[in-house]
């Protein structure tokens, strides 16, 4: 009978951590997510700017893209896993009024006022949702009104 020694054991441990490094290479989790792009109007006219945010319903990360000219667009880094989201839109306008940066400096720059025009049930309190099929590209527009 042959007794097992200390370099054996070794040998036995090597070789099953061997096969589970083997077994799992290339097993990385990774996330799918989907560049998603669209259009956003309130009242039929673009929202020139603003931001779009969505909320997955369940775990996860809420996105955010800011939306120029009526148009946002999340590029697949930064994209949506599929599931249920809350679309959450704010939009802004300018008031034609400005405020100095600095009152106390007389060559300060001067902002330009804006309010945020878009409804509360768009975006607080929202109860727009989507969802996100898998997919390399997702295309969603939201055609809001004050109605």
């Amino acid at each position: 009978m042959r007794v097992k020694t200390m370099a054996d054991h070794t040998l036995q441990s090597f070789g099953l951590w061997l096969c589970l490094v083997a077994s799992l290479a290339g097993c990385e989790s990774k996330v799918e997510r989907a560049a998603v792009f669209g259009a956003v109007s309130y009242d039929g006219e673009p929202v020139e700017d603003g931001q779009i945010a969505f909320e997955p319903l369940g775990a996860g990360e809420m996105e955010f893209a800011p939306i120029t000219g009526g148009k946002y667009s999340l590029p697949v880094e930064y994209g949506l896993v599929p599931g249920e989201y809350i679309v959450r839109i704010t939009g802004n306008r300018a008031t034609g009024k400005s405020a100095q940066t600095d009152a106390f400096l007389q060559d300060a720059d001067s902002l330009d006022i804006v309010v945020q025009f878009i409804p509360l049930k768009y975006n607080t309190s929202s109860q727009l949702k989507a969802t996100i099929e898998p997919a390399d590209r997702v295309e969603k527009d939201f055609h809001l009104t004050s109605n």
